[in-house]
């Protein structure tokens, strides 16, 4: 009996690590997909701060990377400006006269928003995958306010109208094929920032894909701000609207009469 009970406890320290080695392995097996899709994502730029003066006619920004990718993987950077109000109006011929005869004022369009990627987006993932990770102008969600009711052909020709308005002035926009991918490591691409942009902070999505499917998404931010002289006047309109109004109409007030002094009446 006792030499029964000694072999016994001598064995729980075996009988323990046996479990636990059966333990890991089973773990490694069910989720080895999992460890296989692990990814290391890391991106930045070469300047996050933009500073908006009296000569600002634009920005270029180099974005550049690296992961831990195979040869053939895909990025995916899309940038999205401050959230702002914008009116999209429809025009009519009313006698020979062309009048706005209805709008749509959409909540919360993103006052800049572009895309770059390796590859054309439709060989890099498809629409269900863009559509889960809110990747493309068709994606966006957006709400809209408009005295008129919208049906579904309706709401898609206000957003192609959107779209189209936002294209012509260089704040949409989809650079397919301008992400550069060394050895399926590292990646750069070029960004430009229109002189038209407004300020706010605006959010850099790195996005990386393989075959199809999403790996792993990094972000980083670009802030834009006033500077100079333009940053008081902006300042002051905002902050100081009281002062900014009296500074206006002294200012016109002393305009006129130095006009008034200058070129006198004959």
């Amino acid at each position: 009996m006792i030499s029964t009970r000694y072999w016994s406890i001598q064995s729980i320290p075996r009988l323990f690590f046996a479990i636990l080695t059966t333990t890991v392995f089973i773990n490694i097996f069910i989720y080895s997909d999992v460890y296989a899709r692990s990814t290391t994502l890391v991106a930045d730029l070469s300047k996050s701060d933009i500073a908006i003066n009296t000569d600002f006619n634009g920005a270029s920004l180099l974005l550049f990377g690296a992961i831990s990718g195979e040869q053939g993987d895909d990025i995916i950077v899309v940038i999205s400006g401050p959230s702002s109000e914008l009116i999209t109006r429809q025009k009519s011929n009313l006698s020979g006269i062309w009048v706005n005869s209805n709008s749509v004022k959409w909540k919360n369009a993103p006052s800049y928003y572009q895309i770059f990627t390796t590859k054309p987006l439709s060989e890099i993932a498809s629409r269900e995958v863009l559509r889960s990770l809110a990747v493309g102008t068709e994606f966006l969600n957006l709400r809209y306010d408009t005295n008129a009711v919208l049906v579904p052909d309706d709401y898609q020709n206000w957003l192609d109208a959107l779209k189209r308005n936002m294209y012509s002035a260089s704040l949409w926009k989809t650079n397919e094929t301008t992400i550069q991918v060394v050895r399926g490591a590292l990646f750069r691409t070029e960004v430009s920032l229109p002189a038209n942009i407004t300020t706010g902070d605006y959010e850099v999505r790195i996005i990386h894909f393989r075959n199809g499917e999403f790996l792993a998404e990094d972000k980083t931010a670009i802030e834009v701000k006033k500077a100079g002289f333009s940053a008081f006047i902006y300042n002051l309109a905002h902050e100081y609207s009281i002062f900014y109004g009296i500074f206006a109409i002294v200012f016109a007030v002393f305009a006129g009469w130095l006009a008034a002094a200058v070129f006198p009446k004959s």
